[in-house]
């Protein structure tokens, strides 16, 4: 005897996907808005990352709500964060001086980023499931935060003090950098013996 599905079981289901898919059509318009950026454009652009990156973290918590883990979101999800991250910070290299990020940077965090995907696509291959570190998700949520800074870039007043975005984004953005290469060291050593 097959466990009847509530309509409201079935939609929750399907939520995650949907808004992982989301995500990932939400990309060409970050990307659109920040070609000539202005004021009123990269205001929109931050506002669709943010609701992006929000959508990444309620993406999971309705797929372990609703039981509702599948094959195709656990494709999906990291690459629809991978797609969102990369575009983020390719068009902040390419933003107007002086709020432009060094090439070079984004080169080192997105290098990461393919060798421990190489890396965990490897081991997965091989029968071995590589959940993402706690340190890993301590990088990522550095890395969301620093281009949610970084693309609003001016300063503003918050609660009664001026603070200057674009540096607290570059702060967080080195934060994030050594929690990259310390995580990739972290995944490459555990690894290892797959590979030797």
């Amino acid at each position: 005897m097959t466990e009847e599905v509530s309509p409201a079981d079935s939609i929750g289901k399907r939520i995650p996907n949907f808004l992982t898919a989301l995500r990932i059509l939400a990309v060409p318009v970050f990307v659109y808005l920040l070609i000539e950026p202005t004021p009123g454009k990269t205001l929109w652009a931050t506002g669709i990352f943010m609701f992006a990156s929000f959508s990444d973290w309620l993406d999971g918590y309705i797929a372990r709500l609703y039981e509702a883990e599948s094959i195709l979101g656990t494709l999906l999800d990291p690459l629809a964060d991978k797609i969102l991250v990369t575009s983020a910070l390719v068009m902040l290299c390419a933003a107007p001086e002086p709020h432009r990020i060094p090439a070079w940077l984004v080169v080192l965090l997105l290098s990461r980023e393919f060798v421990v995907t190489g890396l965990r696509s490897l081991a997965a291959v091989k029968g071995t499931v590589v959940p993402a570190s706690r340190w890993a998700k301590h990088k990522t949520a550095w890395t969301l935060l620093a281009i949610c800074c970084l693309l609003l870039k001016e300063s503003y007043q918050i609660f009664g003090s001026l603070v200057n975005f674009y540096q607290a984004g570059m702060i967080f953005l080195w934060i994030a950098v050594l929690y990259s290469i310390g995580t990739g060291a972290q995944y490459a050593l555990a690894l290892r013996k797959m590979f030797v």
